[in-house]
């Protein structure tokens, strides 16, 4: 079975900026409203799961005690995100990786050549001047 909506953009290449990508994609479904409040509960008891006294293997080990709580947290996010519903992710996903740009545009009148509202930049003069000769 395939998925035809890619739910996260392949890599690029700079795994901290996918991961923070990540992480504001699941924060911003926790979030929305749209989302059912029980699959919210999926990456709390993944977080939760970090903070109870009785893990599967214990945290006493040099390096299995952390790789279960690792597993535990990325697999509860992963799951979050794959049940989540697929339009709502992609919204989510096409507004985290547009490009956006603040202010407004201004329209030119009619009949001012877009020169006409330019104002006169000073002479350049000096070393300045003989620099860019």
């Amino acid at each position: 079975m395939t998925n035809e909506t890619p739910r996260l953009p392949a890599p690029q290449g700079n795994i901290i900026r996918q991961t923070l990508l990540q992480l504001r994609l699941i924060w911003r479904l926790m979030r929305d409203p749209r989302i059912l409040w029980l699959l919210k509960l999926i990456p709390l008891g993944g977080v939760l799961y970090l903070f109870f006294p009785f893990d599967m293997l214990v945290d006493l080990a040099p390096i299995i005690g952390q790789l279960d709580d690792a597993g535990i947290l990325l697999g509860s996010l992963w799951l979050f995100v794959e049940m989540c519903p697929p339009d709502v992710v992609k919204e989510h996903m096409d507004d985290l990786t547009s490009v956006t740009v603040k202010g407004t545009w201004k329209e030119e009148k009619k009949g001012e050549t877009p020169e006409a509202g330019k104002e006169k930049l000073p002479e350049k003069t000096g070393e300045a001047a003989r620099k860019q000769e």
